[in-house]
């Protein structure tokens, strides 16, 4: 259950947080780009540290807690997560919004589509939320997941303990 959450937390922060450059897959190995967005903004990252997330909405039935290891921001990395092996990019885009920032993706990965919308506010020092829309596509797409609403309340609780990675879960 624990590795679920932080996956469905990872997932929505994804989104929102991974590819700051704006490359996609292809682009990296030197392969043509796609269209830019109107406008390309950096998406605000978190201070690095360890942050408290309440992820609420999609599938899951209540809120869930969990407290991540959020490390520095490597341009096209998800400071949430590990890089995350299979997951292709084919629009990334990012415009600043009043309060934050708005971002949009389409992103393919195990012969599903995942389009993302959502919103980030607050402050990445210490607080922000991120409120997200996605919408998957695929064959065996299961309904409770073709299109879920999710809401991510990040709190920073300090420095990460001493030993845990990036991307981890902290009990």
């Amino acid at each position: 259950m624990r590795a679920q959450l932080a996956m469905i937390s990872a997932v929505a922060m994804l989104a929102a947080c991974s590819n700051a450059d704006n490359k996609t897959a292809a682009e990296k190995d030197g392969a043509a780009a796609p269209a830019p967005a109107a406008e390309n903004a950096s998406m605000p990252a978190p201070k690095p540290g360890l942050w408290q997330q309440t992820v609420s909405g999609g599938m899951m039935p209540a809120p869930t807690t969990v407290k991540m290891c959020v490390g520095p921001t490597v341009a096209g990395e998800n400071p949430f997560s590990a890089p995350q092996q299979g997951v292709t990019c084919s629009e990334n885009s990012v415009k600043s919004a009043p309060g934050g920032a708005e971002f949009h993706s389409v992103c393919a990965s195990q012969g599903m589509t995942v389009t993302s919308d959502g919103k980030v506010s607050g402050n990445m020092d210490s607080a922000y939320k991120v409120d997200i829309t996605t919408k998957t596509t695929g064959a065996n797409v299961p309904p409770q997941m073709a299109e879920m609403k999710m809401t991510v309340d990040a709190t920073r609780l300090g420095d990460c303990p001493a030993g845990a990675a990036p991307g981890s879960v902290v009990q």
